[in-house]
């Protein structure tokens, strides 16, 4: 499968400031979402960044108050846009501290080569059951590779795995028991927080009959990357791409979890209610996937 290049478009990194020496180190992967646009038009009044929690709890493990979003520019001879944002302004999910999700509104600016994400684009119940979308289906993820992650621009990589188990029941981390899929895909240090996608193909089998995939997009955001699980212990790592003293040689089991798409959409109509006051006044730009709707 050839992944489109406006799969990375959807994607930035998440840093924080060395206080050692100045410099802007990368953590973490962040996404962006916004409210379906109005028919008819291609913008959106709100625009949400979305990340893991356990990448904004790491940072303030840390000691950090503030981190910092590294965007891409759309002129490639400028260099790369940061925007420094306060780490308590990041919103969580408002009952369940097991959800690995956080939410700030943010808008892109207009300079930035970012696409934002409708949330109509993602995977709900219902679309997956209406795909009868099953064990095997393809997924990829695109996010920070903390070994390469670009001098002058971003520069996400993308894996390709598969569905291997569905949120039947809740899935053990070190957040305790939480829903998740899992997917056969290596998850490492940096990933946190990136989304995932599920490819539905341009045919699928429904009902027993092959049929042609039509009338929306052929790729869903299934959810965010938690983290992986160690085949010696079992556990799934959690804050390792922020917190240097942590990381220890260890085999991946290539299995990774991942935070549903409905748990996100949970915590950015949170983040939406009326009396939430944004203390970001950057103005979204809608940037639709095309390619990912044919």
């Amino acid at each position: 499968m050839k992944i489109p290049d406006q799969v990375r478009k959807t994607v930035a990194f998440i840093a924080y400031v060395d206080q050692r020496d100045q410099s802007i180190k990368p953590v973490g992967s962040v996404f962006f979402v916004g409210p379906d646009p109005i028919p008819g038009t291609q913008s959106t009044s709100r625009v949400f960044a979305v990340t893991a929690r356990h990448v904004i709890e790491g940072l303030k493990s840390k000691g950090c108050e503030e981190c910092v979003l590294r965007l891409n520019p759309v002129d490639p001879e400028q260099e790369i846009v940061s925007i420094t944002v306060p780490l308590d302004s990041w919103q969580f999910h408002p009952r369940d501290t097991s959800v690995d999700v956080a939410v700030l509104e943010q808008g892109v600016p207009a300079s930035v080569d970012q696409l934002v994400l409708p949330l109509g684009f993602g995977a709900t119940p219902e679309q997956m059951a209406a795909n009868e979308v099953d064990l095997g289906d393809e997924v990829f993820i695109s996010g920070l590779f903390i070994h390469h992650y670009g001098a002058r621009r971003n520069i996400p990589i993308v894996r390709v795995g598969n569905l291997a188990a569905l949120d039947e029941e809740p899935v053990s981390t070190k957040r305790g028991p939480i829903q998740a899929y899992l997917v056969e895909a290596r998850s490492i240090g940096g990933l946190s927080g990136s989304p995932v996608f599920l490819n539905l193909g341009h045919t699928r089998v429904i009902g027993g009959v092959l049929q042609s995939v039509s009338g929306g997009p052929t790729c869903l955001l299934l959810g965010l990357i938690h983290g992986h699980y160690e085949a010696d212990s079992q556990e799934a790592l959690l804050v390792q791409d922020v917190k240097e003293d942590t990381m220890r040689a260890s085999i991946n089991a290539g299995i990774a979890i991942v935070v549903p798409f409905a748990r996100i959409k949970e915590v950015v109509e949170h983040a939406m209610r009326p009396n939430f006051q944004s203390r970001s006044a950057l103005i979204g730009q809608w940037s639709p996937l095309d390619s990912l709707k044919k």
